[in-house]
């Protein structure tokens, strides 16, 4: 390759360039209020699960309720044949084992309404924690398409009265 085709494809290579960073100069503009759009919305569904939360009463306990089937331990029962007894058990963690507390069938509803708040409870807590995450990946996105790489010029200069002006210093 000689020296004119070099050049050639060297101008092609410069022209090529500055068009995508015109693109992409364009594309920016474009994004910034999308950008601002989609950070809005995503503070809105945070409000709303913030008002969920706010709003809950109470109590809520944490756990799941597990129906087991277990003999009682009569000789003469009808377990021992087969037909177990249905049991209600709330299991948890603590310390990092799973524990099991049986429930009485009169407390059952109540166990079952304060389970079903902690869990709707800690669904709005992970959907903030989502919706926290997308909202600074926007705004690292934002910071990105507002950024500027101009070069910094003293008002003075933008407006064209430092023209030809020197500041001499006194002495």
């Amino acid at each position: 390759m000689n020296f004119s085709e070099s050049a050639v494809i060297f101008f092609i290579f410069i022209c090529l360039s500055g068009m995508y960073y015109i693109y992409l100069a364009y594309q920016m503009k474009l994004n910034k209020s999308q950008l601002k759009l989609k950070l809005r919305g995503i503070e809105d569904a945070r409000q709303e699960h913030v008002q969920s939360i706010l709003q809950e009463q109470g109590p809520i306990r944490s756990g799941s309720l597990v129906g087991i089937n277990r003999k009682c331990g009569k000789p003469n029962c009808r377990c021992t044949a087969g037909h177990l007894h249905p049991t209600t058990y709330l299991s948890s963690k603590e310390d990092g084992k799973t524990r099991m507390v049986y429930i009485p069938a009169t407390v059952e509803a109540v166990v079952t309404q304060q389970t079903q708040r902690y869990r709707y409870l800690r669904q709005h807590r992970s959907s903030l924690v989502k919706l926290g995450q997308q909202a600074l990946e926007l705004i690292d996105q934002l910071q990105e398409a507002l950024q500027t790489t101009d070069p910094v010029v003293s008002p003075k200069v933008a407006e064209g009265g430092a023209k030809g002006k020197r500041k001499t210093s006194r002495r």
